[in-house]
């Protein structure tokens, strides 16, 4: 009995194929490796209690709709594909023509038939879609693919960095969907940009480079990795010599919040876990308990002007207080609480979510001249120079963080009258 299709085409048509290696199916994988030549082929031998054998293309770009196709083409070849399924599924039983059950979402860029002598014939093909022995072929695949992908990025790091570039989006998606359900399964499959090594690197290659004292995980998402090495907050993490993985893809960053936490041993051998870190939350487990106490202070000392600064922004921070990892620049923003500044940003594009924030805390650095004129004015009582630095700073922070100004025309009118 035959299986014809796996999961559904997904992300602009990304379509490979799954073809058992029958003699009969020669022919198919013949034209699937034509209309693909950069295709690599995965021996599935699946072992379960219901046999089915297999080969899986796994596609390293997305053949089935590449940019530089006109969409005359991408039609011939995907019908090509078509015809080549059709032809191979020519069995003396053909059940289903279709099968979304036979591949997860985030491998749905494997496309073919499954053979298989154990499937139930004596009922429906709406009962097939629950039948346990789909599932036992379902799941063997699924672990199958995912060990062949990871001995290709073992074994040919190369080709399996070209193959991420199409799909590995795809596969973020599906270690984040159903609440991180797949998340263990595919997290060893990731990969992101270090801005240490400037590379494409694993969680696990990254942990294999931290020191000893190195309490986190750390990351900056945004929307180009230039920008995000240069955020104060991942420069004072660079500084302390730990790497930052720069997230530049929308789904990054809620990939890695669902899964919270990477495997790591400790220093006596002990398995364990190192959480993930935005260099732009709260408390980034750097400073010294006397850095921290210093800060504390600080803000104390201060607080008739950052209340002021507070009223001034009028409820757009949470808080103003003493930074303890600005060197250079005189003022950044902070997220304080699970939402952080860039999912804000990548949720506010969704339908029905304009009303979503993340609580933000702007903090200054007491050390830079801008702050002793801030501190002057509020001294001399200079209310209206105090409100206009407060609003300049803000603009400033959020211009680093990649937000858009509140109001661009104030903004150009407070720096030029700075100018006079």
């Amino acid at each position: 009995a035959a299986l014809v299709g796996a999961a559904g085409v997904a992300l602009g048509n990304m379509v490979g194929c799954l073809t058992t290696g029958k003699k009969k199916y020669v022919a198919v994988e013949a034209d699937i490796q034509a209309l693909n030549a950069r295709a690599e082929a995965l021996r599935l031998e699946l072992e379960a209690l219901v046999q089915a054998d297999a080969d899986a293309f796994a596609p390293l770009a997305a053949a089935y709709g590449l940019p530089k196709d006109t969409p005359e083409q991408a039609a011939h070849k995907a019908s090509v594909l078509e015809a080549a399924l059709d032809s191979a599924s020519a069995v003396p039983l053909q059940i289903m023509e279709k099968c979304a059950d036979l591949l997860p979402d985030y491998f749905s860029f494997v496309k073919g038939i499954v053979d298989s002598q154990d499937l139930s014939l004596n009922i429906s093909r709406e009962m097939l879609q629950k039948d346990s022995q789909l599932k036992l072929i379902h799941n063997a695949l699924e672990k199958k693919i995912k060990n062949e992908l990871h001995a290709m990025l073992n074994n040919d790091r190369a080709k399996y960095e070209e193959f991420w570039k199409e799909f590995g989006r795809q596969i973020k998606f599906g270690a984040y969907s159903d609440y991180g359900m797949h998340a263990e399964l595919l997290r060893d499959l990731l990969l992101f940009w270090s801005a240490k090594e400037q590379k494409m690197v694993t969680l696990q290659e990254y942990i294999d480079k931290m020191s000893a004292e190195q309490k986190y995980i750390y990351f900056a998402a945004g929307d180009s990795t230039d920008r995000l090495a240069k955020l104060p907050s991942a420069e004072l993490v660079l500084d302390k010599g730990y790497d930052v993985l720069l997230l530049t893809e929308d789904v990054d960053e809620f990939c890695l919040q669902i899964m919270r936490s990477y495997p790591r041993k400790d220093a006596e051998g002990k398995d364990g876990t190192v959480e993930f870190k935005n260099v732009n939350s709260g408390d980034l487990g750097l400073e010294t308990e006397d850095e921290k106490k210093a800060a504390e202070d600080a803000t104390a000392e201060n607080k008739p002007l950052f209340d002021a600064m507070k009223d001034a922004l009028d409820g757009k921070v949470k808080e103003v207080k003493v930074s303890t990892r600005l060197k250079d620049h005189p003022v950044c923003l902070s997220a304080d609480g699970p939402l952080s500044i860039e999912m804000e940003k990548v949720l506010s594009k969704q339908p029905g979510s304009e009303g979503v924030k993340s609580d933000k805390v702007l903090e200054l650095n007491i050390n830079h001249p801008v702050f002793a004129v801030l501190k002057a004015a509020q001294e001399a009582g200079d209310t209206d120079k105090v409100k206009k630095y407060s609003s300049l700073l803000y603009a400033q922070a959020q211009l680093i963080e990649g937000l858009p100004v509140d109001d661009p025309a104030a903004y150009a009118e407070a720096v030029c009258s700075l100018m006079k």
